[in-house]
């Protein structure tokens, strides 16, 4: 009988498994406690947006107002007007999220300011410093390591061992043809021991795509450069990635129209509506009209029309989440794949149960080690004890 079907037939009778077992055994024991936080927060984080408002971190959320909104240059001119010495870096029309408009300022520090979705009128700033979904994140993003970089990069050496761990562990989910639909559900008649690995086994089968691709995301975030190169050398990246624009500072400019710019580009990309303008960050950056092609919380179906900041003049459009590639899908994918925060509830809850679904893992690993092997090295030590007190 060959490999494969013995490994079809009796896998549990192969050396190269047996070896998979070890491998996926002690990577798990290794990484219970980064499977665990980043289960957790990763879960925690996916529902932001409804914690934010339960904790009054928005206060203004509760607002309702139907269209239309507040003309954006008013916006504009009103946080000019209330905050001489800031500089405004981006301001954000009212979405599912957030029912205000949201600004960004940068001065002695970097503020959040909110508009009133239908005057346009200061309301006031968002609470400063970090709040608990903010050191929330940061665990999730980068284990609370101070440089950034650093803790992105440990964060993709864990993804790494997770993907590892899918991989091993697919191979030794087989139980061999006889058996395998047994494998895909959860015995709850059965003794407690039974259930952890029936719930191990099952919670791994049917979680094993998202977090493959989970761990392959944590990758990225933690080389985006180099495997942005590997994708692209595989297939160009096209629209997946901001063009390249740079424009030619000029002295004693007038000041630019806000609202015939919006109105231009809705002229230059129809069928959108408005979602936010991006000022220049330096003397050669463009000022980018952001144009939504659809409802989202996100920036993955938005359109960017690029203005000269001096003269007006139209430089480009960019069009992001319009793949015309395979390296385009594969980076764009990333962000709302990973987050699951794009496609509504439904999507929400199946991608937080996901999330808590990896520390589960993790834990009846761990109880399934206890039960095959500590437990004896227990019960044995336990004996042992009396005797060597006699003695």
């Amino acid at each position: 009988m060959g490999f494969l079907q013995r490994y079809y037939r009796r896998p549990q009778q192969l050396g190269a498994r047996r070896l998979n077992f070890q491998v996926h055994l002690w990577a798990g024991i290794i990484l219970t406690l980064y499977l665990v936080v980043i289960g957790i927060t990763g879960s925690i984080l996916v529902f932001r947006p409804e914690l934010e408002q339960l904790s009054g971190l928005k206060p203004w959320q509760g607002i309702r107002v139907k269209e239309p909104l507040a003309d954006i240059a008013t916006v504009v001119e009103n946080l000019r007007a209330a905050y001489p010495r800031y500089r405004i870096v981006s301001v954000d029309v009212p979405t599912e999220n957030d029912a205000t408009f949201v600004a960004v300022l940068q001065g002695r520090g970097r503020i959040k300011v909110a508009c009133g979705p239908a005057d346009g009128k200061v309301l006031g700033e968002f609470p400063r410093g970090r709040n608990w979904l903010d050191v929330v994140q940061e665990l999730h993003e980068t284990l609370l390591v101070q440089q950034r970089g650093r803790g992105r990069m440990l964060n993709g050496i864990g993804a790494a061992f997770l993907l590892l761990l899918n991989a091993t562990g697919m191979v030794i989910w087989w139980p061999g043809i006889r058996n395998w639909k047994r494998a895909l559900k959860v015995d709850f008649r059965r003794n407690w021991r039974r259930i952890n690995f029936d719930l191990h086994v099952a919670v791994g089968f049917w979680t094993i795509l998202i977090a493959s691709f989970w761990a392959l995301s944590g990758i990225y975030f933690g080389w985006p450069r180099q495997v942005f190169n590997l994708v692209n050398s595989i297939s160009p990246v096209i629209t997946a990635r901001p063009p390249a624009i740079s424009v030619t500072p000029e002295s004693n400019a007038p000041e630019l129209d806000l609202h015939a710019l919006v109105g231009r580009a809705y002229a230059i990309d129809p069928g959108t509506t408005l979602g936010g303008i991006s000022f220049p960050y330096g003397r050669r950056a463009p000022l980018g009209i952001l144009m939504r092609r659809r409802k989202s919380p996100g920036y993955e179906y938005v359109d960017t029309v690029y203005f000269n900041p001096y003269s007006g003049e139209f430089i480009s459009t960019w069009q992001y989440g319009v793949n015309q590639s395979l390296g385009d899908w594969i980076i764009w994918s990333q962000i709302p794949l990973h987050f699951g925060t794009y496609w509504g509830l439904g999507v929400k809850v199946v991608w937080c149960a996901a999330g808590l679904a990896i520390p589960v893992l993790a834990v009846t690993g761990l109880l399934m080690y206890w039960n095959r092997a500590l437990r004896r090295r227990w019960k044995t030590l336990r004996k042992a004890r009396p005797a060597a007190v006699a003695a």
